[in-house]
């Protein structure tokens, strides 16, 4: 894969020594119908490095105020730390071959004309610097004109516009929607240490499917055949490892439960890494909807290694983004083909551009079907699924398949798995009792991960010490009510608490709910009665 991407960047920079013409984009062109409006690109370029505004530009920006033309401003000149290799190597996995397709729908051009150059242009503008900003992207698109689909463009920010709206309004407005929620528990109580000595144990393990898995477990010091620990999984998410949640796991086991966690073999951060730098292979389209296999030979592992010390007839999983969906099947929710067909369809209008990173990952291969629809674990009694992705592969009739009581945590201002379609519509399908959902005023994505201080914070939200604080607190409520016989903490809401429970602090206050339905969610704005 590093040797397909550095020929790719051969071929195109060796047209100049060639005595080819070196072709680069001098105008972007609006066209919308018949009209068409153009702008420069050097003139653009000029407004990005230095502010100044050129005499073409400025009747476009008589139309917008100070603050827009900033923000259009550092749009343009943000930067990435993308080299020209690993540009290439990403645009030639599925995930990057499909989030092509959606991006070169801004560009009124055959996709055969605008994917190839759309790529080049990525590539080229990364080999500047080891940077990629979109300036350098426009300037290195090789057509002299860049037409743009308005249409397209207009679709895609009223999405953006509608999720940026949902963001500010999301929490007030369910929050008011069956009237004042009551206190809850103390997640910061909760979220102490337990006096429990542990041991901990790095493992590895073949796979069903011949690959290695390493994992780790916390075995108590106290547990015993006479009394095992209780046991609690953890699986992580896309581009992550074991290493982001193992806080939670920590603090489980100093309060007795025994813990394991693993690196998924297709989707871990090792395995990414390595095929975007072009070291290692590009993952198999789909394998991700095989991960909850691997959480059930750890049960076994688990099993088989610690026998009897270990309570492996009723586990706990929690699981975080794509980890998220993986606890979610385990809990019973079934693969529904045919509605994840259905809901990628939308990647195929021409008109409307798909940035949602959860459907375009889940959409990566539809016509690869797993013929396997279950995954229910019997041994899973509990789960926790963090900013999961769920929708499209599960439809609201397969979410009713749920069998064990699980805790949706959702952030208003997660982008990469957005709230309204991977937690909020998915969770007013699930009937299971003891199910609830956790939403987090002004949490990300990335807030309840370790290892990410390094990200831009505007990625990372805010007070990511305090939302780890909750995440523990919470999963030690909600494992203790489901686990233990005799629970050490309060429920984090009573089934009877219709209106829910406020818990956490400021600036990630949460809410706790047993019950949301559809046509409350429709409430917050009329906009969603759109989503399927």
């Amino acid at each position: 894969m590093r040797r397909y991407g550095l020929t790719m960047l051969s071929l195109l920079a060796g047209l100049v020594p060639l005595g080819l013409p070196a072709i680069a984009a001098e105008r972007v062109r609006f066209q919308f119908g018949e009209l068409s409006r153009d702008v420069s690109v050097p003139s653009l370029v000029t407004f990005t490095e230095t502010g100044r505004v050129n005499p073409d530009l400025q009747s476009y920006f008589n139309l917008l105020k100070p603050q827009q033309q900033q923000t259009l401003r550092n749009l343009l000149n943000q930067s990435v730390p993308v080299t020209d290799v690993m540009a290439s190597n990403f645009l030639s996995t599925p995930l990057g071959k499909r989030s092509l397709q959606q991006l070169v729908k801004v560009f009124a051009q055959p996709p055969e004309i605008a994917e190839p150059a759309l790529s080049s242009a990525l590539i080229l503008g990364a080999a500047q610097s080891g940077e990629l900003r979109l300036i350098d992207v426009l300037q290195a698109y090789p057509t002299r004109t860049l037409p743009v689909n308005v249409v397209a463009v207009l679709s895609l920010a009223q999405s953006l516009t509608q999720q940026f709206n949902l963001q500010n309004k999301l929490f007030p407005r369910i929050a008011s929607i069956q009237g004042e929620p009551a206190q809850g528990p103390d997640l910061a109580t909760l979220a102490d240490k337990g006096a429990v000595a542990f041991t901990q144990t790095p493992f590895q393990f073949q796979g069903r499917f011949g690959d290695t898995i390493s994992a780790i477990a916390y075995i108590p010091n106290s547990a015993t055949s006479a009394s095992p620990a209780r046991l609690v999984l953890i699986a992580p998410g896309l581009n992550t490892d074991m290493n982001a949640l193992l806080y939670v796991g920590q603090q489980r086991a100093s309060h007795g439960y025994a813990v394991a966690s693993l690196n998924f073999p297709f989707t871990s951060a090792n395995t990414i890494k390595a095929a975007i730098q072009g070291t290692g292979a590009i993952p198999p389209a789909n394998a991700w909807y095989g991960q909850p296999l691997s959480v059930s030979d750890l049960i076994d592992q688990m099993q088989q290694r610690w026998g009897t010390k270990v309570n492996t007839a009723a586990v706990g999983v929690l699981g975080q983004s794509l980890g998220g969906y993986t606890v979610t099947a385990l809990a019973g929710a079934e693969l529904d083909w045919p509605y994840l067909l259905k809901g990628c369809d939308e990647l195929n209008d021409p008109d409307k551009v798909v940035l949602n990173p959860a459907v375009v990952w889940q959409c990566v291969a539809p016509g690869q079907v797993v013929q396997r629809k279950s995954f229910r674990d019997l041994r899973v009694k509990a789960a926790v699924a963090v900013n999961p992705v769920t929708n499209p592969i599960f439809s609201p009739t397969s979410l009713k398949a749920i069998a064990a009581p699980i805790l949706f945590v959702s952030g208003t201002g997660d982008i990469f798995a957005p709230p309204v379609s991977q937690q909020l519509i998915p969770f007013t399908s699930i009937q299971q009792p003891g199910s609830l959902l956790a939403l987090q005023h002004n949490g990300t994505h990335l807030s309840f991960l370790d290892g990410t201080s390094a990200l831009p914070a505007v990625v990372i939200g805010p007070d990511q010490p305090l939302a780890r604080e909750e995440l523990k607190g919470m999963a030690r409520a909600f494992f203790d009510e489901h686990l233990s016989n005799t629970p050490s903490a309060p429920p984090l809401a009573a089934p009877t608490a219709r209106s829910g429970v406020f818990s956490g602090s400021d600036p990630l206050r949460l809410l706790i709910t047993p019950r949301f339905s559809r046509e409350q969610l429709n409430q917050v704005d009329p906009g969603l009665k759109q989503f399927p």
